[in-house]
């Protein structure tokens, strides 16, 4: 008998994403579900484009802080992918958490220097003012607390616009290795999202 796979990586969690985003932006009419969704797959969309532009071909560089000064100790001392403590490295990232989205942000030193932050976002200029308040609905939205919440559709607005136009700005980065993503399907899912984006949210 033949096992059939499903695979993942960022490159296809990137896609996947995106097409979450477009299907519930293209409904006639949106409602609470539909904005879960554009929250959630804008959020994990750009948190796996990211890892994808931030990853290094020996596989560091998307990890916390800690784990990284490890690997950085590592290269100093000379040791290299010959060493036998490399192979302890590799396998210890199979026990780390990925680094959050806002100190991955802060490792790309994106040139409009955007920032997640937890309040005050309201006086804060876009993109940290959209992406802030996008981070805070996906958190709500991806671990709902028992109570009700309300966002206006300028918050939302302001959410999604923020979000794209980090988007953009990542897609723009040089990567450390291949694309995992085909950027031509991503080309037409951006623009779909961004047409229905002004659609329906402005």
């Amino acid at each position: 008998m033949t096992i059939e796979w499903h695979t993942y990586d960022e490159g296809s969690h990137f896609i996947s994403c995106l097409q979450l985003v477009d299907f519930n932006l293209g409904q006639n009419t949106i409602d609470e579900t539909n904005i879960r969704w554009i929250i959630v797959g804008l959020h994990d969309a750009l948190y796996a484009l990211i890892i994808e532009k931030l990853i290094r071909t020996d596989g560091f560089g998307i990890y916390p802080d800690n784990f990284e000064n490890r690997v950085s100790d590592f290269y100093r001392k000379g040791l290299s992918s010959k060493d036998p403590e490399y192979t302890d490295l590799k396998e210890e990232t199979f026990k780390q958490s990925i680094a959050g989205l806002s100190k991955l942000l802060s490792r790309a030193a994106l040139n409009s220097g955007v920032k997640i932050v937890s309040s005050g976002f309201a006086e804060c200029e876009q993109p940290t003012k959209g992406l802030s308040q996008l981070k805070q609905m996906r958190d709500f939205f991806a671990h709902p607390r028992p109570t009700s919440s309300a966002y206006d559709k300028g918050f939302v607005s302001e959410a999604v616009h923020g979000a794209l136009q980090v988007l953009s700005e990542v897609r723009q980065m040089s990567g450390k290795k291949r694309l995992q993503h085909d950027p031509g399907e991503a080309d037409i899912l951006l623009a779909s999202i961004e047409f229905y984006a002004r659609k329906v949210l402005l």
